[in-house]
């Protein structure tokens, strides 16, 4: 199985959004989910985002649920940290383009067509 590292975010998400901060998965709930969701809390497990807890029987995972550790709680908040950062870089290049645009139109745009005046029509 490959590892879906959208898939991990959005765990992590549910997670911290979720009443009671940890995620329960039964296979009666996920049938064909639950595999693959164990396999991203694994390794988010050994990534140290999250600890989990599982119970099998007749060697099939019936359930399991996960929680956020600070490492885990941490890593959400850098994201949205980051994410707003970007944002206000995102805004800044903006008002720079702005600026250089403005600049570019009404400054050396008329000093280019005085300058180009002057080649064509040459004062005696």
């Amino acid at each position: 199985m490959k590892r879906d590292k959208a898939l991990m975010l959005e765990i992590l998400i549910r997670i911290e959004l979720s009443e009671k901060n940890h995620l329960y998965i039964d296979r009666e709930m996920e049938p064909g989910m639950i595999d693959t969701l164990y396999f991203h809390v694994t390794l988010l497990g050994e990534a140290g985002y999250v600890t989990y807890n599982r119970v099998f029987a007749d060697d099939e995972l019936k359930v399991f649920q996960a929680r956020l550790t600070n490492k885990g709680y941490d890593y959400l908040e850098d994201l949205v940290a980051n994410q707003e950062m970007n944002s206000k870089l995102s805004e800044a290049k903006n008002l720079i383009t702005k600026t250089t645009n403005w600049t570019m139109t009404n400054v050396i745009s008329p000093l280019l067509l005085e300058y180009t005046k002057t080649l064509i029509f040459p004062s005696k």
